[in-house]
């Protein structure tokens, strides 16, 4: 018996040899391992990519006016759009696009009605407004309550339009006083009741298109008693 062991145990073992594989078959092996972090790499890869792109402004349309609408409670869509084609249709191409776009920025805030959502939307909607005015993004101000805006921020303009100061009262017009308001759109009409304002500027900061602003604004206020 032992000298089967020993014969077993030291018998002559040749290692089993690797196997050959042509480029094709390392590739088909090297994906079957691999396939779901190369899918989640370009997924990453893509999304990466697309808010780089939208960071720089690649195939985002940029605005040749924009407006702050400052409420309690939301505009309905077509209202908005509306609007926004009846403004735009008295600008004028700013940044050299090939069109004239007017943009409403919505900032609600609902946290009046108590709810927990209402809330939270509010407080977002506080840090949106916040961001617009340190960057400078709205000249036009739509208000429901202009007085409560400027005591809350110090950001609305004279009628001269320089930036009202501590004491001063700020230019603002009701919707129905302005020419636009004449237009019967019956979408315009949800606006009745809105105060019509624009931004004041420390000398050293202002919107881009300044000039172009405030054409639009005199054309908007054309015939309006200061």
């Amino acid at each position: 018996m032992a000298s089967e062991y020993l014969r077993w145990k030291y018998r002559d073992v040749q290692p089993d040899e690797k196997p050959t594989y042509t480029r094709t078959q390392k590739a088909k092996n090297w994906w079957h391992y691999h396939w779901a972090w190369v899918l989640l790499g370009a997924l990453l890869l893509i999304a990466g990519g697309d808010i780089l792109l939208n960071a720089m402004g690649f195939g985002v349309t940029q605005p040749d006016y924009q407006a702050a609408y400052i409420a309690s409670a939301p505009l309905e869509e077509e209202a908005i759009t509306a609007l926004e084609a009846a403004l735009a249709s008295l600008g004028e191409d700013c940044n050299g696009d090939g069109r004239v776009v007017f943009r409403i920025q919505s900032y609600v805030d609902m946290a009046s009605s108590g709810e927990t959502e209402a809330a939270q939307y509010a407080a977002a909607a506080q840090v949106r407004l916040m961001a617009d005015m340190e960057s400078c993004e709205s000249y036009f101000f739509l208000c429901a309550d202009p007085e409560k805006v400027q005591e809350n921020y110090q950001i609305l303009a004279r009628a001269d339009g320089e930036l009202a100061g501590l004491g001063e009262a700020p230019r603002v017009i009701a919707w129905e006083s302005l020419p636009l308001a004449r237009e019967e759109t019956p979408a315009l009409q949800a606006l009745s009741g809105l105060w019509l304002a624009r931004r004041g500027f420390w000398q050293e900061r202002t919107c881009a298109y300044r000039a172009q602003c405030d054409a639009l604004w005199e054309k908007l206020t054309e015939g309006v008693a200061p």
